[in-house]
């Protein structure tokens, strides 16, 4: 999805107002995997159209989370990071490069995981729902 009127329809279909803006910056967020900073969109959005401020590229970023096209991940401690794949799933990060991947893990899986790491560090805080962030 990378033509603006595919773009513009897309957002609009969502009950979105559509600006260049957003088109530009959905441009580099939707319709391919990928984990990003609000930082790094800005970059990469200036480089090309340099008529979109920092404020504004997080604005549209958490407007997309908002309305379901982005999720929001912890997985490094640094930075918040923006996931533009909405589906169930986990990640994995690699130490040594920061490296974020997608992976699948069974749910009963994933609930055993977390009640052991639970039973251990009573300390942590337990929720209903969690995800599963391995470093490696």
């Amino acid at each position: 999805m990378k033509k603006p009127a595919d773009i513009a329809k897309f957002l609009k279909d969502r009950g979105l107002r559509v600006s260049l803006q957003k088109l530009e910056i959905a441009r580099h967020v939707l319709g391919v995997h990928r984990h990003f900073t609000a930082e790094e969109i800005f970059k990469e959005v200036n480089a090309e159209f340099t008529r979109v401020s920092r404020a504004t590229v997080f604005n549209v970023l958490n407007l997309f989370v908002e309305h379901g096209l982005l999720k929001t991940v912890r997985a490094r401690s640094d930075v918040l990071l923006y996931d533009s794949n909405t589906e169930e799933h986990d990640h994995v990060v690699i130490a040594e490069t920061g490296k974020i991947f997608d992976v699948q893990l069974p749910e009963k899986e994933k609930q055993s995981l977390l009640k052991s790491v639970w039973a251990k560090n009573p300390h942590l805080p337990k929720r209903a729902t969690a995800s599963v962030v391995v470093h490696v």
